[in-house]
């Protein structure tokens, strides 16, 4: 899917979200518990929390000046950031992890993704005019899988 040059950033932490997804989507008997956890923590720390930053800090806010952000799409991913924040802690604070929560954050990150590439991402490219796209961007955080 072709994406706003100003969004590259946030369409590539969604690449590395997309692979930590599928990472935990596939957690099995043979996945390790203490793995998973240290890949999730320090998916969250690095890049997971400052990306749900930039989306509700510099992005929606932005939209918010061009069209109504009181629309179930938006809401929608607002409840997913909850809900993606929600296992995070979880998958801190339990000392005893079944890996279906990580199949479901998994199933959840992917699901998320998908929602804010095809539907939240185009909304925002037509809505926004491309000179504050671009100044968006320069307040994006690095991701450190990609450099991005």
């Amino acid at each position: 899917m072709k994406r706003h040059e100003a969004l590259h950033p946030l369409s590539h932490h969604h690449h590395h979200t997309l692979v930590m997804a599928q990472q935990l989507k596939n957690a099995d008997d043979k996945a390790s518990i203490q793995q998973m956890t240290r890949d999730v923590i320090n998916f969250w720390q690095h890049d997971g929390e400052d990306h749900f930053r930039d989306e509700e800090e510099v992005l929606l806010p932005l939209y918010a000046q061009y069209e109504t952000v009181d629309i179930p799409e938006i809401q929608e991913m607002l409840i997913q950031h909850v809900q993606i924040r929600s296992y995070v802690q979880q998958i801190r604070g339990t000392q005893r992890k079944d890996r279906q929560i990580f199949r479901n954050l998994g199933e959840l990150l992917q699901k998320h993704v998908r929602l804010e590439e095809r539907v939240i991402f185009p909304m925002i490219e037509q809505a926004i005019p491309e000179n504050y796209l671009y100044q968006a961007n320069g307040r994006f955080h690095r991701d450190t899988y990609s450099g991005f």
